[in-house]
């Protein structure tokens, strides 16, 4: 009850005053994180460009599995798949491989996808 009498007998000009020096706080913190926190995530990330070949082989190190059965129908590595998801995206690649957590690996002509077998509605053979 003494704190709130307290408050009470703050004018105007008093909330105004903390208000500003609130945020001036704020803001040298803020400002503080963006010039120091931009190094740590600098060092922390590199990217590295690779050829398609090392990855593609990283790749079969990631997927050793080269045999996949789905809904009957057996697909080997290499062969060129059309995968449906349940998101209803179609994914169109050369099948690099299975894990033992059953993420299937599709290289396309640009990217190299990891999906999850049970995410999987259809998948078909291309020609």
């Amino acid at each position: 009850m003494r704190m709130f009498n307290g408050f009470l007998t703050l004018s105007w000009r008093d909330i105004l005053l903390a208000a500003c020096i609130a945020f001036i706080i704020f803001s040298l913190i803020r400002f503080l994180q963006r010039v120091f926190g931009k190094q740590e995530q600098e060092l922390g990330f590199t990217v590295k460009n690779m050829d398609m070949p090392d990855v593609y082989e990283k790749c079969k190190e990631l997927f050793p599995i080269q045999n996949l059965t789905f809904h009957g129908k057996e697909f080997t590595r290499g062969m060129r798949v059309k995968i449906i998801t349940m998101q209803k995206k179609i994914i169109e690649g050369e099948l690099v491989g299975i894990n033992q957590v059953n993420l299937i690996c599709i290289r396309t002509h640009n990217q190299i996808i990891a999906h999850q077998i049970e995410k999987i509605e259809e998948i078909k053979v291309l020609e």
